[in-house]
């Protein structure tokens, strides 16, 4: 049976486009995404960005998939043609929802829906209501029908004047902040899709979550976090905001503490965001000889629920630093006593046990005294907010 053909998400764009930064051919893409061909090849000639100039057109672009993206010489003055996954998942977002935009229904009788639907909601009544009052409305539409017409501005009534608006779903048309990917090629063999593949295989690897806590936004610190979440386990390094620079080498100062060894055994399997600050973060799978040590990855663009292990441990860090609150003041040796306090509050989830007592069984307490993480008495746990 042929498979039902899909829209490609921002993860395939952003594949697209760092294959084409690496100089992969239409078919290698396809092979790539499990897509057939005439799919990269429609997707690319529909939402190329062209900038034309008044000198003729390039020959040297044909051989780079028709784009320049690759191209060594861009500083010339010919034609321009760029893919960028941004552009055309914003684009395709767009033919998408314009294509759904009109309502089906005649406007007769959405003339006929407004009179009864208005009539009721103007003497307080639900929307539910008001449907199985009238059955001239089950006759020309369903209720979900009516919901919609009301929230796409079709009808006299505004949404929010409905009795129940809070309760259902709806969204806002919010424009998303472009990804700051520096090099994209890093993305290959690194999304969500690869390391859920590789989990599968390798599941008694332990999986690492990294993540960065910010106060205010004139700050120039910030809190790299780095998560256990099979033992709810988190620790902090202090970072300059923003710095992809600096996470790389704090992370690798950590991992030259550590040893090869330990890294390998406790830190095999890494996941970050695409934020700025990880932009390097792939320059830490290998040592000074070149020798892998560990695997990195990346979530899926605004999914926060890929390593939402790592957000919802972020919890007890507002309890002690609340948003809002700069963290430039805050110094390492903070951060370590707030995260030796926070791994030793007893876990119901973990069958009231603390973070620090599983990872120290676990991997010993020599990692634990590396990141100067040490046990506080139970009695003696202090989540109060320390700025």
């Amino acid at each position: 049976m042929k498979a039902k053909r899909k829209h490609l998400t921002i993860e395939d764009r952003m594949i697209i486009q760092a294959c084409i930064h690496d100089g992969k051919s239409i078919t290698q893409i396809g092979t790539r995404l499990g897509v057939n061909k005439s799919t990269i090849s429609r997707e690319i000639h529909k939402f190329t960005v062209v900038k034309t100039c008044s000198y003729p057109d390039c020959e040297r672009r044909n051989k780079l998939n028709g784009l320049c993206n690759a191209c060594p010489y861009k500083t010339c003055s010919k034609d321009k043609y760029y893919y960028n996954f941004n552009e055309a998942e914003a684009r395709s977002k767009n033919l998408r929802q314009s294509s759904r935009s009109k309502p089906k229904i005649s406007p007769e009788k959405i003339k006929i829906i407004n009179e009864i639907v208005s009539e009721g909601v103007h003497l307080g009544q639900s929307l539910h209501h008001i449907y199985i009052s009238n059955k001239v409305l089950s006759m020309l539409c369903h209720e979900r029908t009516i919901r919609k017409l009301c929230y796409r501005g079709n009808l006299s009534i505004r949404p929010h004047e409905l009795r129940r608006y809070v309760t259902y779903k709806h969204s806002d048309i919010k424009s998303l902040e472009e990804l700051k990917i520096r090099a994209i090629r890093v993305l290959i063999g690194r999304m969500y899709k690869d390391f859920t593949n590789y989990v599968k295989h390798h599941k008694r690897e332990n999986i690492v979550q990294y993540d960065s806590v910010i106060g205010k936004i004139s700050d120039e610190q910030a809190i790299l976090t780095i998560t256990f979440p099979k033992y709810n386990f988190q620790f902090g390094i202090l970072i300059k905001k923003s710095s992809p620079v600096d996470v790389r080498t704090k992370v690798i100062r950590l991992f030259n503490k550590l040893g090869n060894e330990m890294v390998k055994k406790i830190l095999p399997i890494n996941l970050a965001d695409n934020g700025v600050e990880f932009s390097y973060f792939n320059q830490i799978e290998t040592d000074q000889n070149g020798e892998k040590i560990c695997r990195t990855y990346f979530t899926n663009p605004y999914r926060s629920t890929d390593k939402s292990e790592c957000e919802r441990n972020h919890e007890f860090i507002r309890y002690m630093i609340p948003k809002g609150k700069s963290l430039d003041f805050l110094t390492q040796e903070q951060v370590d006593e707030m995260f030796s306090n926070i791994n030793s509050y007893v876990r119901k989830s973990k069958g009231d046990k603390t973070p620090y007592d599983l990872v120290k069984n676990k991997f010993g307490k020599e990692f634990l005294d590396v990141i100067n993480i040490h046990r506080i008495p139970n009695k003696k746990v202090r989540l109060q907010q320390i700025i």
